[in-house]
């Protein structure tokens, strides 16, 4: 039997596998696909509602400076008191603004 009509025959490789053998574009290629397959960061089961409550914090603190808005119209108030209040209550919105970046660090 001839080597051309043998089926297993699958002829001379054209490119020697010597020069083939560079492992640089197997990781990169690996490691660009292992992105893929990452789970997304996933909180402690201690902290699963956290990023609920501080919304609802920060929900909150919004309503009260409605509250605190609508009352500097009152007579017997004083603005001053009222101003005081308000910029406290932004700070606090402003620190849990923060918070997610420091959150995100807890993660899986």
């Amino acid at each position: 039997m001839n080597q051309s009509e043998n089926p297993f025959y699958t002829g001379v490789a054209k490119k020697p596998v010597n020069s083939q053998s560079g492992i640089d574009s197997q990781q990169r290629k690996y490691k660009e696909e292992e992105s893929f397959q990452k789970a997304d960061p996933v909180l402690p089961h201690q902290f699963e509602h956290l990023t609920e409550l501080l919304g609802d914090t920060f929900v909150s603190l919004a309503q009260l400076q409605q509250m605190l808005q609508q009352a500097k119209t009152a007579e017997n108030i004083n603005d001053n008191q009222v101003t005081k209040l308000q910029g406290k209550i932004d700070t606090i919105n402003n620190l849990i603004l923060e918070l997610p970046g420091d959150i995100a660090e807890l993660a899986l």
